[in-house]
């Protein structure tokens, strides 16, 4: 037989079932083993040694030639797992962790009758755990974690007497924990977290009285903890975090004596932490994040083991009990959105050894007690988004080991203190009311790197005060009252972030600004910088946003804007540019958001524009643009977002109105399958309605108001499931509404179509879309009644608000089917034929704000309780044959009403004389 055949011998015998291999030796096995071993040779070269006995390979312990140990742990196999491992019949430790095993566990594990470790930790082993398992009685300790295991634990577990570790985390296993694990007397390590196990903890749980650590977290584990954990006296660490656990936190839990670590976050828990939690004195960690539990008892404060205390996201809606002043080993406390309000317990600074404090997210109130002043370990306060107030305090300098600080979103005030601190690194105190000047001595600060004061009251300039930050990357100051110039030493800093926003800085754009090697971002919008957009620019070619919206920039776009090649959002609207957008600014081909909105820009859009493929949103409305829209406009629309995509400011918008643009909207429209809002109002486009607009995807609105266009005001007949406003005014279109409508338009909301020669009737079918808020169908030539009522299927839309059908030919009735549009707030149908005596239903339109019935043929009374319509300002009945009786008393109430030709008013101030 030759060396080729005996190899494969080797590997069928090695994968043949253990009853098979009856009568080989371990030595023969262990070259099996070997055959088997192609990716890991590197780290087994002795075994690839001739000269090396097998038991004197490294990983393999023989007591006389019988293998008793194998440990191959992260040696990187990859293989499926060997069939021919049962074959060890002395093996005690089997440790193939991290080796890249897959498949299912063979039966023939059953055979190891003397193994007693077992390590199969880190593959990719699947199915169920083979019940032969259960059979070796000798096992101490199993560990499978971070496989692919699934299943059900078996209640044959409780064969395994001797175990003392039992670790399946990070798997698939589900279904509920077998009580016979209650029977497992010597266990004293169970991991079970990050499975899919449901149902309850059996109270038979309890019965493991040498449990020392118990892990069943991330889980779907349900119902209470009591009293199958509260009942194992020697547990020391406990986590059933991420569960679905509920009902109060038993008071039972003062019994775990010996508990160190305690984490119970994240599931239902109610009710109060139970005052028997003081009992803990070996307590270190207790950690009850992301419940509901709504009191902390002053029994806290006896955990005087207590390290750390994590309380966040519940609901206690109370004060923070000073006993928490006497956790003198307390380093690290979480308590963000906690529900907590008063004033922070000045005895916290009697925790000496503090490092954290997370107090972010809750209702304290009044300044920060000066007691903390000796909190001189603390590394990280976090005070943000509560309603703190007076001034930062100056003794914060103290804090020698401070690396940040969060002050954001409260109300202090006061300027700015000096803190000199080496290792200061983060200081947020955005959003508050601090006042007066920035310090020139901030940058005492060594290690600063970011400062954030967006959002206060600072005034000032800031001509000096960065210049020794030379670790500052993140300088933030929008929303101040800043003024002064732009200094030119920022581009000497290493920032990669510059926000001077919403300040009062003038003068031009500083020429050195753009010689920064490290900036990415600069915001100046809302100042009152001048002058033209320097050349310059184009250096900062790391640059990726810019926005120097609402200036009084003036002259061309630079072409050197083009070599900023890493470009993704650039924004300069509401400025004076003016000239055409240079060609050299579709080279940054990396674009996603690109406005240049209400400039004096000119000339066409140019094609070119297709080099933006990743372009998300687009606004070049309010220029003087004109031509044709080019069918490459699309381009960029055509695709998913780019990764920038967090910074674009309008996602998928494509505006152009207000410019003027002339031609046909291309059929290449449908090429803008991302854009969700197309703006091409206020131009001058001509032609009809292209019904490719029937085959945008995404789109929720259509602005085509203030155009030239012609032909229907619908050419398709498909569903556009998405549109949610769709606007047409002011243009040449004609034909009736399509009878259609509400199946076409479904989840349509807004519906100007006003100014326009339609003609037809009203279809039944308009009023009844559900969604639809905004109807605007005045100044066309559309006849027949209005049909209030709707099919026996359909209802009237609940949920209109504004209906203007005036300047038509509307004829018939007003019905008392009015009624049924309960939020109606404006109404106004006058200019029409309409006759017949007015609904007595109006009166029922409680949200009525604004009603003209003028220039009908309506007769009889006014309806009776219009007056008692609380909202009710306006209401001209003019033109038409109503009489007058009561309506002279609804003037008297405060209501602006016509009758007739004669205008009766109110006395109030804010309304003004109407004349006819």
């Amino acid at each position: 037989m030759g060396p080729h055949c005996s190899f494969i011998l080797i590997l069928l015998l090695c994968f043949t079932p253990s009853s098979a291999l009856t009568g080989h030796n371990d030595i023969n096995t262990l070259f099996k083993l070997r055959d088997m071993v192609t990716e890991g040779k590197g780290f087994l070269r002795d075994w690839f040694d001739s000269e090396k006995a097998p038991c004197s390979w490294s990983g393999i312990t023989c007591v006389e030639h019988a293998v008793v140990d194998i440990d191959l742990s992260s040696v990187p196999i990859y293989a499926p797992f060997p069939l021919c491992v049962g074959s060890f019949q002395s093996l005690a430790r089997l440790n193939f962790s991290g080796c890249g095993f897959s498949g299912e566990l063979p039966d023939a594990l059953g055979s190891l009758h003397n193994l007693e470790y077992l390590d199969l930790s880190h593959n990719q082993l699947t199915g169920a755990l083979p019940v032969s398992l259960y059979g070796l009685k000798s096992l101490k300790e199993v560990v499978l974690d971070n496989n692919f295991f699934s299943g059900q634990l078996s209640p044959a577990i409780a064969q395994l007497e001797y175990l003392k570790k039992f670790s399946v985390s990070s798997n698939s296993i589900s279904g509920a924990i077998p009580p016979e694990l209650g029977s497992l007397q010597n266990l004293e390590f169970l991991d079970l977290h990050m499975n899919a196990l449901n149902g309850s903890i059996p109270s038979a749980l309890g019965n493991l009285s040498q449990l020392l650590h118990l892990d069943a977290s991330q889980n779907n584990i349900c119902g209470s903890i009591f009293p199958g954990i509260t009942a194992m006296a020697n547990l020391v660490t406990v986590d059933l975090s991420s569960n679905a656990l509920v009902g109060p936190l038993p008071r039972e839990i003062g019994q775990l004596r010996n508990a160190q670590l305690i984490i119970l976050g994240h599931n239902g828990f109610n009710g109060s932490i139970p005052e028997e939690i003081g009992e803990l004195k070996l307590l270190e960690e207790l950690d009850v994040p992301g419940c509901k539990l709504t009191g902390i008892p002053w029994t806290v404060g006896d955990l005087r083991s207590l390290r750390k205390l994590d309380i966040s996201g519940n609901d206690f809606n109370t004060e923070l009990p000073a006993s928490i002043g006497k956790l003198g080993n307390l380093t690290r406390l979480y308590a963000r959105s906690a529900g907590l309000t008063g004033n922070i317990p000045r005895e916290l600074g009697n925790c000496k050894k503090l490092v954290f404090v997370d107090l972010n997210g809750n209702s304290f109130s009044g300044p920060i007690p000066g007691e903390l002043a000796g909190l001189e370990a603390i590394v990280t306060l976090d005070v943000q988004g509560n309603n703190l107030s007076g001034p930062i305090p100056e003794w914060i300098r103290n804090w020698t080991n401070l690396r940040s600080i969060y002050l954001a979103q409260n109300m202090f005030d006061g300027p700015l203190p000096v803190l000199p601190l080496q290792h200061l690194v983060i200081f947020s105190a955005e959003t508050n009311m601090l006042s007066g000047s920035i310090p020139d001595e901030i940058c005492q600060a060594k290690s600063l790197q970011s400062l954030l004061l967006h959002n206060n009251n600072l005034t000032g300039n800031i001509m000096e005060a960065f210049k020794g930050c030379k670790n500052l990357t993140e300088l933030n100051l929008q929303g101040n009252h800043l003024h002064g110039e732009i200094p030119h030493y920022l581009s000497e800093l290493p920032l990669v972030t510059v926000e001077l926003a919403q300040n009062n800085f003038t003068g031009k754009l500083p020429e050195k600004l753009w010689e920064s090697s490290t900036i990415l971002e600069i915001t100046l919008s809302y100042n009152q910088l001048t002058g033209p957009i320097p050349e310059s620019i184009g250096r900062l070619s790391s640059l990726q946003r810019l926005q120097i919206d609402s200036n009084y920039l003036e002259g061309p776009i630079p072409r050197s804007i083009g070599s900023l090649r890493n470009l993704t959002n650039l924004s300069l609207w509401g400025n004076r540019l003016s000239g055409n957008i240079p060609l050299e600014l579709f080279n940054c081909r990396n674009l996603v958001t690109l406005d240049l909105s209400s400039n004096n820009l000119s000339g066409h859009i140019p094609s070119a524009i297709s080099h933006l493929t990743f372009l998300n949103s687009l606004n070049l409305s309010n220029n003087q643009l004109s031509s044709a829209i080019p069918a490459e406009i699309c381009v960029g629309f055509g695709s998913a977002a780019h990764p920038d995509s967090e910074f674009i400011q309008h996602h998928g918008l494509l505006d152009l109105s207000y410019n003027r643009l002339t031609g046909h909207i291309p059929a290449a429209i449908k090429n803008c399958v991302m854009v969700t809002v197309l703006n091409l109002q206020g131009n001058m486009l001509s032609g009809a309605i292209p019904p490719e607009l029937s085959e945008l995807p995404n789109v929720t609105s259509i602005y085509l108001s203030h155009n030239t266009l012609v032909g229907p005001i619908l050419p398709w007949s498909v569903p556009s499931v998405q549109l949610q406003g769709l606007f047409l005014s002011n243009n040449h279109l004609s034909g009736s509404i399509p009878a259609e409508i509400g199946q076409i338009l479904p989840k349509i909301e807004k519906l100007d179509l006003s100014s326009n020669a339609l003609t037809g009737t009203l279809p039944d079918s308009l009023l009844c879309i559900n969604y639809l808020t905004y109807l605007d169908i005045s100044n066309n030539s559309l006849s027949g009644q209005i049909p209030l009522s709707c099919p026996k299927e359909k209802e009237a839309s609940s949920s209109l608000i504004l209906f203007n059908g005036s300047s038509n030919h509307f004829s018939g009735n007003l019905d008392e089917s009015i009624s049924n549009f309960t939020q109606l707030s404006f109404l106004d149908i006058h200019n029409n034929s309409l006759t017949g005596s007015l609904p007595f239903s109006l009166s029922d339109l409680s949200y009525l704000n604004y009603l003209d019935l003028s220039s009908n043929d309506f007769n009889g009374p006014a309806p009776c309780g219009i007056c008692n319509i609380v909202g009710l300002t306006f209401a001209d009945f003019s033109g038409n044959h109503i009489g007058m009786s009561g309506l002279v008393d609804c003037a008297a109430e405060g209501f602006m009403v016509a009758i007739s030709s004669k205008v009766i008013v109110n006395s109030w101030p804010k309304w003004r004389q109407l004349e006819r």
